[in-house]
């Protein structure tokens, strides 16, 4: 029985089975024959070589999705609201300005002509400003001159007026008058005694200055007939 390989068409070799060999095996080359048996033809794997390169552009890919996932989420986290944000600190008003009680002291800048009435309080009869805050005398003044600046006028603010003064209730106007200071405005009197307002009153009838001690002399509220109440 004979078996005829062919490979690639180019050579034909003739194998000869000999009895007791077992059929399907091909028979070595036939002797004195100077032909080689040739080599079998191994199949070739597709695509082997590419397999690296292709996971070599998948982690590529990878890290770089993965690279610009952090970058977004580094440059969306801002500053927190309130990373006060500059601008903001409130400021209330000046003291030296509120003019009305829970503010600071009584404005020292006249904002027309000032009023003086008499009021009942636990002192008894006393002068108040058309507000109803408490008016005091400086034991240390002299008639129809102030004894207190600087540090003591920011504590006891003067009364001041833009104009001849106007007396309310329970006050004698013939007792009202007017001084000018030496910064140039002008301060209500009463009976010849400057008068002030204290910066320890935080509201309309306090008189949290009365028989003070400060700056020399003490300070009293006034009575309608123009002396001090102690």
């Amino acid at each position: 029985m004979s078996v005829w390989f062919g490979i690639k068409g180019l050579h034909r070799n003739r194998a000869v089975v000999k009895p007791g060999e077992p059929a399907g095996q091909s028979a070595g080359p036939r002797r004195g024959s100077s032909e080689r048996p040739e080599s079998p033809v191994r199949p070739r794997r597709l695509g082997s070589k590419h397999h690296p390169l292709v996971a070599l552009i998948a982690l590529a890919a990878v890290g770089a999705l993965a690279a610009g996932c952090g970058s977004n989420n580094s440059g969306s986290g801002g500053s927190s609201p309130g990373a006060t944000s500059s601008g903001g600190s409130s400021s209330g008003g000046s003291s030296s300005g509120g003019g009305a009680y829970g503010g600071g002291p009584a404005s020292t800048s006249p904002t027309g002509s000032a009023t003086v009435t008499a009021t009942s309080t636990k002192l008894g009869s006393i002068l108040v400003d058309g507000k109803g805050r408490t008016l005091y005398l400086f034991q240390k003044d002299q008639p129809n001159q102030s004894a207190c600046s600087g540090a003591c006028a920011s504590a006891w603010p003067v009364d001041p007026s833009s104009g001849t003064p106007k007396a309310g209730s329970g006050v004698k106007a013939s007792l009202l008058g007017t001084i000018k200071r030496t910064d140039g405005t002008t301060q209500v009197t009463y009976n010849k005694h400057p008068l002030y307002y204290y910066s320890g009153d935080s509201q309309a009838g306090q008189q949290n200055g009365q028989g003070l001690n400060a700056f020399g002399a003490v300070w009293n509220v006034v009575g309608p007939a123009g002396n001090p109440v102690t």
